[in-house]
């Protein structure tokens, strides 16, 4: 029976690995695309300038899964 347990327990392991991995790619994912939202926004406000610009900051559409996962 101690072999179940341990068997069980590397398998729930893995699975609160992979979802935590999950989650933290999705947050990534939102923080950037909320700070490129910000920047882009102080862009457009008249008198202010951008020291850099970066493509990598610019806004992207959001697929429907985001939408999805951000209403929830």
């Amino acid at each position: 029976m101690d072999v179940w347990n341990l068997v069980l327990y590397v398998v729930a392991t893995l699975l609160a690995l992979k979802s935590l991995a999950s989650l933290m790619t999705h947050h990534k994912k939102v923080v950037v695309q909320q700070l490129a939202i910000e920047y882009t926004q102080e862009l457009s406000q008249p008198g202010t300038q951008a020291t850099e610009s970066n493509p990598s900051e610019l806004p992207t559409e959001r697929n429907p899964a985001d939408k999805k996962a951000s209403a929830a």
